[in-house]
C-alpha cells in the first residue's frame, strides 16, 4: 500500500498548477528515492516495470521550469495501470496469469467482436417529393408576340 500512498500523494501535487511552481528539485529527489527504495514481496516484475517508466520520466534538476505532461499521464490513475494491491492483484488475474488470462481475454474480444460487426444502422435519406424529381409543365401562351 506504500507503493499507492507515493504515487497519490505525489499525483495531488502535480494535479494543480500552482502546486507544481511549488515542486522543487527536493521533492522530486525524496519521491524517487522512495520509489526506488521500495522493497516488494509481490509482483516484482509489475511495479519494477512501472518505477523503471517513471525513473525515465525524471525531469532534470538544473531545469528551473521542467514540463509535467508526461508525468502526469504516467501517475494518472488508469485501469491499465493500476496502483492498489488489490487492483494489481486483480490486473494480474486477468491479462499475466496464463490459466485465467486465456478465458478472460477470449471474453474482451468476443465482446468486442460483437461491438465492431454489429449491423450499421441505416441512415434514412432525405428523399425530395415525387413533385421535385419529375418535369414540371409550364403551359406558354399561344399568343405570344412575335419579335
Amino acid at each position: 500500500m506504500s507503493f499507492h500512498t507515493i504515487i497519490s500523494e505525489f499525483r495531488t501535487k502535480l494535479a494543480s498548477p500552482e502546486t507544481q511552481s511549488k515542486i522543487t528539485s527536493t521533492d522530486i529527489d525524496q519521491f524517487y528515492n522512495k520509489l526506488n527504495g521500495l522493497k516488494f514481496l509481490f509482483f516484482k516484475k509489475y511495479y519494477k516495470k512501472y518505477i523503471d517508466n517513471l525513473n525515465r520520466l525524471k525531469p532534470d534538476p538544473e531545469d528551473q521550469n521542467p514540463d509535467w505532461t508526461f508525468l502526469q499521464i504516467a501517475l494518472a490513475e488508469n485501469e491499465w495501470k493500476p496502483t492498489k494491491p488489490f487492483a494489481i492483484f486483480i490486473h494480474r488475474l486477468k491479462y499475466d496469469y496464463a490459466l485465467t488470462s486465456k478465458f478472460f481475454i477470449a471474453y474482451e474480444k468476443k465482446k468486442n467482436r460483437k461491438k465492431l460487426n454489429a449491423p450499421v444502422k441505416a441512415i434514412k435519406e432525405e428523399t425530395k417529393p415525387k413533385a421535385e424529381k419529375e418535369w414540371i409543365r409550364v403551359p406558354i401562351p399561344r399568343s405570344r408576340p412575335k419579335s
